[in-house]
Formats: C-alpha cells, structure tokens, sequence
C-alpha cells in the first residue's frame, strides 16, 4: 500500500496505525529515506527527539535506582485485570516538553537532597571513623612502648649498613642521634578496610625502606563506606616513622588505599572533649538525615504511583518516551514532499480492509481529505518485483507453530511463497529427535512434564509476566510445545526399541526359545514358530552376547532409511517451488536429474536393506550378502554380483548406475546453456524494438511527472536523480561464464553432499546406541551390581543409596545433558541434510510498525 498524509496529521494517523490490531500492527514500513533525505530538517527534528527520548529514558532509569535504594515498590501490572497496563501520558505541548516541565522540578528536588544525603552520610561514617581512632588509641596506643620498638628499628638499621636510608636528610638525623631518649619519630593514626591492610603493609616497608612499621588495632562492628554506600570491615592503623620527612608521603600512600587520617590529641582531657563533640555531631546529622529520608521517600512513592491506584507515573512515562521514540523511527522511513508525506508498506491482504477502517474513522473525526490509501499493486508483477523487491514473509502462527517456525527461521526467513519448512518441522523435528532419544521412561517423562506444562499454562504465563521465573525455567517452559512432542516421539521410539530404562517390556510372548538341550556351552535360542513378533523389538535380544551386535545393525540401516526418505522428500518441495515460480528449466534439468540421482544410488540401498529384510535367509540356505560391499563394488566394478540378492541384479546395477552418471552432466550443462541461448534471444528482440521507439521515447520525458503535481522539497528531487532506482536499463549483465560456475557449484554440492548428508544420518544410530548404553551402564552398575546384589544387612541401605545416585545421574546426564544433544543434532539435520535440497531462505520477515512492546521494563 502507499499512504499519502498531509503534513499536520501524519503523526497523528501514524500513531493510530502502531495501535492496530490490538497494539500488534498492521503495516510493515518500507525504508523510504535516501542520502539527501537524510540531511533535510525534518529528519534532523526527528533525530534530535529520538536523542531527547533516550535520554529522558535514562533519567527515568536513575529515578527507578532509588527506588530500588529506598525500597519503593512500583505496581506490578495484573494481566487478568485490564485497565493495570501503564498507558501513553497525554501531552499538549509536545512528548519531551512536557517531560522536562513534569519531571525537572522533581529532579531538582530530588538531586538536592541525594546530595544532602551523601555529605551527611560521609560526615557521619567520618565521626564513627575518628571515634574508634580515639578509642582505640587511648586504650591500645603506650608512647614508652613506642619508643621501645623505635630504639629496635635503629638497631637493625645499624647491623644492616648495606641498606642506605630514604635521603641524605634522615641520614643526617640518624647520626646526630646520640641519646635514645630523644623522640626524633612521628607517628599517623587513621582508619583502613580490611581487606586493604596486606597490600598496605608490604608498599609501607618499600616506601619507608624499613624506616617505619605498622600497626592494626581490629574493630569489631562494621562501617559504613560512604561512596559505595555498604558497610565494610575495617581497622584502626597507626604509622611509626623515623624522622619527619617520611609523613607527607606516608598520607600520600593512605589516600591511595583509602585509609583516613585522624588527628590524635596528646593529652587525656582533650580525648574526652573530642568524644563528646563526635556524639553531639553524630546525633544532629542523624536527626537532619532522617528528615532528608523522608523527603526523599515521599517524592519517590509520588513517582512510584500516581493518583489512579493501579498505575505508575514513572511507567506511565517510560511507555510514552519508548512511543515517542519508535514514532520517530518509523515517520524518518517516510518521504516529505512540500505539503504531503508518503509512507509505503506491506500490508496482508486480508487486514486491508481494516486499514481502510481506520481511515474512514479518522475522517469521520473531522480530518477529511487529508490522508489515502492507494492499494492498485500488482504484487507478483515482475515489472512491480524488479523495482519494489519481494513482499515481506508473514504467517498467522500461533503458540504451538511459532516454536517451530522459529526453528525454521532461525536458519534463515523463507522467500515469499517459497515451501514453508516450518510445517512439516512440526511432525519430523520431534521424530527425528525421538529416534535418537527412544526410550520409554526417558520419553514418557519428558512427556508428562510438558503436560504439566501445558495444563498449568496460565499459570505459568502470570508467574511469567510478574518476572517470578528463574530463567532456566523460561527456557523449559517456553519449549513446552516442542518438548510435548519431543517426549511423545521419544516415547513412541521406545516402545519400537522396546527399552525402558535399558529393561524390556515382557508384554507380548518370545518368538524365542530355548531348546531341550540348552547348556551354557549350547547356549542359542531357537525359534518358537513361524510368527513373528507383534510389535517393536522381541525382548529376548537383551542381555545376550550378540545385543550389541543387533543393535548396531538395525539402526545402523534403520538411521539410513530415514535419512534417504527426508531428503527425497525435501527434494520432491523443491518440485513445488520451481513449478510455482515458474522455473521449468530447474525443474526438468535440475530437479528430474537430481531425483534420479537419488533413487538411483542411495534409495537403491535401501531397497536393498528392506529386501534383504524381507528374506528368510536361513530357511533358503543362501549366504546374505554385505550390502556395503555391493556398493562399493556396484561403482567400482559395474555388473560383478559375487553374492547375489535377487536374480539379474548385474544387470539392473548397470543401468541405474548409467542413468545416475548421465544426471551429473545433464545438471552441470543443461540449464546454463538454455539461459545462455534465451537470454541471446531476448537481447536481440528489445535491441530492435529500441532501435523503432528510440524517437518516442525521447519525447516522454516531457510529460509531467506526478511528482510536480504534488512538489516535492529541493533536496527531494535531487535524490530522485541521482538514486538509481529511478532509472530504467537498469539490470544484471548476463554472463555464461558465471552461470557455469554457479551451476558447477551447486551439482557439485548435491553430488558430494549425497553421500556426505547420507553419512550424516548414521547420527541418529549413534547417538540412540549412546542413549541406551548410557541407561543401561547407570542401571546395571548402580541399581542391580551395587544395589540389589549386594549381600547382608546393608542391602537396603544401598538399595536407597543407589537409587539415588542413578537418579541423579539419569536426570542430569540423560534428561538434560542428551536431550539437549539430541536437539541439536535433528536442529543441525533439518538445517543442512534437509533444508538444503529445496529451502532459498532468501526471504525477511514481516515486522508492522507498533507499540506493543514498548511498555516492558530492561
């Protein structure tokens, strides 16, 4: 659609289309701004309100920090109540106007007394600090016993000449020093974090050189840090030193490691007069920070709540900056001639009608005239794609789909109206998964809690929004339709694997049986009858010398089975594509050979594990052969059967061997050569019709464009010039040579890639071979070898203490390790071995303008 609006109500109508389907949109906008455009004024206006948005938005943010400080709870938003959702703010004079004139004075207001608050805050943790100084010093702090280790630290001064003092003046003092009773020695008193003191001692010797020593008397409450605002450990410190030119860089260190220095009276009388000044102070920046609190408190409950109950003046807000933010983003995609705006956009066909609705409504209001809608668009027109680009992809999806297309789209969004990946990925994700993951317990499990998901759903969904979930728990829940069925299908495999926890089920009789003369030497099974097993896998084929070697085989060709059928599948969708996008050189020189190649080489293979299958090889007699062999040997040497599986199967090898050959050039040539010869034709024909209506052509440029009848600004014009999308001629050149080389990629990818993504799908025998060993491993070893077998009266205790091991092994390694590795092996198989025989993934997704997530805090 192309929506022409006058200038004075684009805003308006804009806004009211973001509001659209219940605040999803409608609208996908097309980018319709240019270089030059990008420069006019009123995309300069636009930019400059989005910067006034965002940072109006952090202010908000430092308002929330403090609530959180002052633990002010903002309303928590009832999704079962309506009305309890924060809503746009109406303004008058403009959205970041009205902002500054609502919140500055409150800013104000408030940075004055957070400011009050921290001097007060840093004034008081000060007086506690010098308090503890006092104490702890009157109490801890003997000037003889000073003097006693100031005479030790010039003794060992004296032993140790080699070690040169700090400088010449200290030297100086320490020579003329003749008496020890002098008291040339100064000493600081001061506080340090704890955490700080190793660090500060060891930097105090190197900077000292052994000239000063260090003590810490411990203080048994903890103070409060007044720049990080958390009560920390710390310690009284005082610093003897030798001479006086040591103190100045002694404070410089106790800065770095942010220590104190307080001054320390010389005489008792002065102690108790300091204390008492301390307590009064104390008392006095309590009392006034205290009311500062409570001014503080009573501001922020006003921007917590407005007068409505349910509703928050700060989210009320942040909802109308983040609109006014994405209103801006959207009008700056728009093109402003002199009186109009143009705004383009896709729009699904069915919610058109409701577009136009929301016009007749706008009119309705008065505004008349002012807007249309033109939707005369040929959608799928070639003419029309070449110069617009593919309309965007949309699918209605719900919350059981939309797990999966996200799967899908993850890889990459589907072109529009290519095959859809994401409807078939419903059923073959979770099988594939199942198959590697096939066991009863583990799958019925699985199941069973994502049932529980399912039916408390609701519930989960108001734990969600209210943010009372743990993010591990997000992840499961929001898998709840994926894992339904991921748990149904590995439910299902078990049942066809007949393991349950690596113990089979005994519901259907053995079509084994042990003969008359069973011995342990004679230790084979013989067969019961002619019948042959109801369902799944006869339970007697566990716990034998020769399960492993079963095992391996059928889901070895079990695992190639289904890899083959997915990728003849995925190459048949690719039929459906080329036919409706009306590529028929693809389609019968691309996809027939390629089809051809398939079934000629790997669906021959399972043709032959199913036949081979189907033969009772030991009522007749005849050796099976080794299918990989046959293979092999069916390339290497065409036609030579050394143990055949049916009669003349020489000779039908050979032929499907010549038809898979023969498809290789037929890929590689046939297509570029064909676009070579058309495109030939076709430059010819519009060379000619050039050369007729040359004259004509030259006098169209005179007619008056639309443009002029509408105006458009100067700048406008210009870009319309110089973009390049405005001239005609425009288009590829046509190159033989690099058709060729796109076509000998791509056939040598399918060719390769045959074998290679075959290969691939023996992952799914792996890592079910994997799932069963590691179940069995858990069970054998804990619950029967050291649980159950073991002897005396400590059976039932590690009966008890065994089931709980494996039961912990089993969730974490089992439930959560492998189900995470089985999901991203059938994710890696869907993406590669699939996707890539038909998937374009060339496609965008559809986004419509709206404001439905604008109200969500970060």
């Amino acid at each position: 659609v192309r929506i022409t609006m006058s200038r004075d109500k684009a805003e308006q109508f804009t806004k009211n289309i973001g509001d659209l389907n219940d605040g999803k949109g409608l609208i996908h906008v097309v980018n319709l701004a240019n270089e030059a455009s990008l420069k006019s004024e009123y995309m300069k206006e636009y930019k400059k309100r989005i910067v006034a948005s965002t940072q109006n938005d952090k202010r908000l943010d430092e308002f929330q920090k403090l609530m959180d400080e002052y633990n002010i709870d903002l309303p928590i938003p009832d999704p079962d109540i309506p009305g309890t959702q924060p809503r746009e703010v109406k303004v008058v004079r403009g959205c970041n106007a009205e902002f500054e004139s609502t919140w500055g004075p409150l800013e104000k207001e408030l940075r004055i007394n957070t400011t009050a608050v921290k001097k007060l805050l840093k004034d008081v943790s000060r007086l506690e600090e010098e308090k503890h100084v006092l104490l702890q010093c009157k109490d801890n702090i003997n000037l003889d016993t000073l003097d006693q280790e100031v005479k030790e630290m010039k003794l060992a001064r004296r032993a140790d000449m080699k070690s040169p003092l700090l400088n010449q003046q200290q030297d100086i003092e320490l020579q003329g020093m003749q008496n020890d009773d002098q008291k040339f020695y100064t000493y600081i008193c001061g506080v340090i974090p704890v955490a700080q003191q190793i660090f500060f001692t060891r930097m105090l010797y190197r900077l000292s050189r052994g000239n000063a020593f260090v003590r810490y008397l411990n203080i048994e409450e903890e103070l409060l840090d007044p720049e990080s605002g958390e009560y920390v450990d710390k310690s009284v410190f005082y610093i003897v030193s030798i001479g006086r030119g040591l103190s100045s860089k002694l404070s410089k260190l106790c800065d770095y490691f942010q220590a104190s220095i307080y001054t320390v009276p010389n005489r008792e009388e002065e102690y108790d007069h300091r204390l008492d000044e301390i307590e009064s102070g104390v008392r006095e920046r309590e009392e006034v920070l205290g009311k500062s609190k409570i001014m503080i408190r009573k501001l922020l409950r006003k921007v917590a709540q407005s007068e409505e109950k349910d509703h928050s003046m700060l989210l009320d807000w942040r909802v109308t900056l983040k609109k006014e933010k994405v209103l801006c983003e959207t009008l700056m995609k728009t093109r402003r001639y002199l009186t109009m705006v143009r705004m383009d956009g896709w729009v699904p066909s069915e919610d058109l009608k409701t577009l136009k609705m929301t016009l007749e409504d706008f009119e309705s209001d008065g505004q008349a005239g002012s807007i249309a809608i033109d939707d005369a668009f040929d959608v799928d027109n070639p003419a029309f794609k070449k110069e617009h680009g593919d309309p965007p992809t949309y699918f209605k999806l719900n919350q059981f789909t939309g797990i999966y297309q996200g799967i899908v789209n993850t890889y990459g969004v589907p072109k529009y109206k290519e095959v859809n990946p994401g409807l078939f990925t419903i059923v073959t994700f979770p099988f594939i998964f199942g198959v590697m993951y096939g066991d009863i317990g583990h799958g019925g499990a699985l199941f069973l809690v994502s049932l529980y998901f399912l039916y408390f759903e609701e519930s989960f969904l108001r734990q969600q929004k209210r943010g009372e979930m743990s993010e591990l728990m997000k992840y499961a829940f929001g898998a709840r339709y994926a894992l339904v069925l991921m748990g149904f299908f590995g439910f299902y495999c078990g049942t066809i694997y007949n393991d349950f926890i690596s113990v089979p089920l005994q519901i259907f009789d053995s079509m084994w049986t042990a003969p008359s003369n069973f011995t342990e030497t004679n230790n084979e099974l013989i067969r019961a009858g002619d019948d042959i097993y109801p369902y799944g896998v006869d339970w007697e084929w566990y716990h034998k010398k020769n399960e492993l070697t079963f095992f391996n085989s059928l889901k070895m060709k079990m695992s190639v089975i289904i890899g083959v059928i997915q990728m003849l599948f995925g190459i048949t969708l690719g039929a459906f594509n080329y036919t409706y996008f009306g590529d028929s050189l693809s389609l019968y020189f691309v996809w027939i050979p390629q089809m051809l190649f398939m079934i000629c080489t790997f669906g021959y293979m399972c043709f032959m594990i199913i036949f081979k299958w189907s033969v009772d090889w030991e009522a007749s007699g005849d050796e099976p052969p080794a299918l990989i062999q046959t293979m092999i040997k069916m390339f290497l040497s065409p036609g030579a059967i050394e143990t055949p599986l049916y009669e003349g199967q020489g000779v039908v090898q050979v032929i499907l061997l010549l038809i898979a050959v023969v498809t290789v050039p037929v890929m590689l040539f046939v297509k570029p050569i064909m676009q070579n010869k058309a495109h030939g034709d076709d430059f010819t024909q519009s060379e000619n019709e050039n050369l007729i209506q040359g004259s004509l052509e030259d006098r169209k440029s005179s007619v008056v464009s639309g443009d002029q009848i509408i105006g458009h600004d100067d700048d406008e014009k210009k870009s319309d010039l110089e973009d390049p999308e405005h001239h005609e001629g425009g288009g590829d050149e046509h190159s033989f040579g690099a058709e060729m080389i796109h076509s000998a990629i791509h056939t040598i990818e399918f060719v390769l890639g045959a074998v290679s993504n075959t290969a691939s799908y023996l992952r799914l025998w792996a890592l079910s071979l994997a799932h069963a060993q590691l179940a069995k491993v858990f069970w054998q070893k804990l619950i029967i070898e050291y649980g159950v077998e073991t002897e005396g009266s400590l059976q039932v205790v590690m009966v008890i203490a065994t089931y709980a091991v494996w039961f912990c092994a089993t969730f974490a390694v089992l439930m959560c390790m492998d189900l995470l590795e089985c999901f991203l092996h059938a994710l890696r198989l869907h993406w590669v071995e699939f996707q890539n025989k038909f998937y374009m993934a060339e496609g965008y997704s559809f986004e419509p303008f709206n404001f439905e997530d604008t109200g969500d805090d970060e």
